[in-house]
């Protein structure tokens, strides 16, 4: 069985055998366009071609390693970054480790829904994964930091299309009403691997070398593609007759394209940069915020100017309410996330006193409890299919748990904020995933690989903006309280410091001053995850209850 090439009429949200009669594609002359007519072939029930058995469990595990691969990748070089800073005399250079990966997953995400849109799903994922494992060798083998830093946008790259190439084969492969309970599991490994990230990377670092923390993406990478290539086929339905290559590409948006890239990468680096290297009026920030600004208006007029199966981003997809506030609460809820996983260790080692292996253990509860509410969440969508009211309680458990956070003080005890990240990672382990399923639940079948792309996006891009507004607000309000209550500290210094070494920068007389200031800039940045948190509750309650138990296509609307 080939993996043929893929045109728009691929897309399906599979239902029950029977409700989804297969489609044949006829390439028409008007526009480029792809006209199609339903032509229903005599063949199988769409079920007998959906893996079972064996074929779905090796189908699972090889999504589920790319997705443990790609989260593990994120989290594992925080503990390994001070062996690379000591080889490299690098430590200017600390941020783009992590921005480079960020940057160019964030910029490429919505290229891939384009991409798995009109060529072969299996392909793209396998060169995503290519790409994945090209740039965990540039980072293991790096001579020098340049080429580290180098290597992190490679394998951001490929980040970018595995994880939602890994969603999209889900959603052609298994039918809807069953899909929750195995997204669930994919967003569980991807948690687990969070958790696993910094401690494993603080072993291999310690006792083999920093380069294992890349190295160890190749095995477990060639497993994954072994059983992607050889045990994996797309189904007939999911398949469709091929088209010249130089026509497929003009589907793939050039121009809006080469609009977009530059401008997610110059925002995000505007708010990296803005308020810690440069002073937010500088010439750099304010060219870096005019240029994102210019090309992300022109991105938008080449998607209102560019026929629909042309575009990025068709318009037709984002007039839908439950996209649009699906988008909204992904990206609220990676926002809100990511704040708490950066900023609570921080907490714990500049209150507490803890070191930063410790804070990254005294956070697995939260982590445990973001895989435990994936797992529930997938369960119980399964037999209610309603993604919407899991939705609504993921933003209000995270409101609620984050709100609790912000009243952390520098008294509390080293166990105080536990019940609070627990609410807030069950919380969102709730929801993270549901927005996915209420777009491939609403979306027709053509749109679903751009509608999980905009999902995706969204989430990337509000984890990425929202770490540096987070930083923003903790920095201001830090310098403001250290100015007020203990003049006589300089804030640079508190600012240069390790947040486990300031009491070993300021004298016992100055200390209380410290940590009052510390923590109420920390706190400040949970209020900023409290308020993301409680637009993705509204967001959520825009969402409409569709059930992925019924859904049901009309073709008519493909033609």
């Amino acid at each position: 069985m080939s993996d043929d090439p893929v045109t728009p009429c691929r897309r399906t949200g599979h239902t029950p055998a029977g409700s989804l009669n297969p489609l044949r594609a006829e390439e028409g002359e008007r526009s480029g366009s792809i006209q199609l007519k339903e032509k229903p072939l005599p063949s199988p029930p769409i079920e007998d071609h959906l893996p079972h058995g064996a074929s779905l469990a090796l189908l699972i595990l090889a999504l589920g390693l790319s997705v443990f691969l790609v989260a593990l990748d994120n989290t594992i070089i925080a503990t390994a970054i001070p062996k690379i800073t000591d080889e490299f005399a690098s430590l200017g250079d600390v941020g783009w480790y992590g921005s480079a990966y960020l940057q160019t997953t964030a910029a490429t995400q919505l290229c891939f829904g384009k991409l798995y849109t009109f060529l072969p799903i299996k392909s793209v994922f396998v060169s995503a994964i290519g790409f994945f494992e090209l740039g965990s060798v540039l980072c293991g083998a790096a001579p020098t930091s340049t080429i580290l830093v180098l290597g992190r946008g490679i394998a951001g790259v490929g980040n970018a299309g595995i994880f939602s190439g890994a969603l999209i084969i889900m959603a052609n492969t298994i039918p809807l009403s069953k899909r929750p309970m195995y997204t669930g599991i994919l967003a569980g490994m991807a948690g687990i691997a969070s958790v696993a990230g910094p401690l494993l990377g603080g072993v291999l670092a310690e006792k083999l070398s920093w380069r294992w923390c890349f190295y160890i993406n190749l095995p477990l990478g060639v497993v994954t593609l072994v059983m992607i290539i050889f045990r994996f086929q797309m189904p007939p339905t999911a398949r469709a007759p091929p088209m010249p290559f130089l026509h497929r590409l003009s589907f793939l948006d050039p121009w809006g394209t080469l609009a977009f890239l530059p401008a997610v990468i110059a925002l995000i680096l505007a708010l990296q940069l803005g308020g810690s290297k440069y002073a937010w009026s500088s010439g750099p920030i304010v060219a870096l915020l005019v240029v994102a600004g210019v090309l992300s208006a022109t991105f938008i007029v080449i998607q209102l100017r560019t026929p629909p199966d042309k575009s990025t981003i068709p318009p037709r997809i984002l007039r839908q309410r439950t996209i649009w506030s699906s988008a909204l609460y992904a990206f609220c809820m990676g926002a809100a996330f990511n704040i708490v996983t950066f900023y609570l260790p921080l907490w714990l080692q500049a209150i507490r006193g803890v070191s930063a292996v410790k804070s990254g253990i005294l956070i697995l509860p939260m982590i445990g409890a973001y895989v435990l509410g994936c797992i529930l969440a997938g369960g119980l969508i399964s037999i209610t299919g309603f993604p919407a009211p899991a939705m609504i309680l993921s933003g209000a458990l995270a409101a609620l748990g984050t709100g609790l956070l912000s009243t952390l003080r520098s008294s509390s005890s080293q166990t105080g904020p536990l019940p609070f990240e627990i609410l807030t990672g069950l919380g969102v382990g709730i929801g993270m995933q549901q927005p996915i399923l209420a777009a491939q639940a609403a979306l027709e079948p053509k749109d679903i690989a751009v509608g999980t792309a905009v999902i995706m996006f969204s989430q990337t891009l509000g984890g990425a903006l929202f770490v540096s507004v987070g930083q923003v607000t903790f920095t201001s309000v830090l310098v403001a309280q250290l100015v007020k209550m203990v003049p006589g500290v300089d804030p640079a210094v508190i600012l240069s410091t390790g947040a486990d070494s300031v009491k070993t920068v300021v004298g016992p007389a100055e200390l209380k001053g410290v940590l009052f200031a510390y923590n109420q800039g920390l706190t400040r940045a949970f209020i900023v995850a409290l308020v993301v948190a409680g637009v993705a509750t509204v967001a959520a309650c825009m969402v409409e209850w569709r059930s992925v138990k019924n859904k049901n296509i009309d073709h008519t609307s493909l033609a």
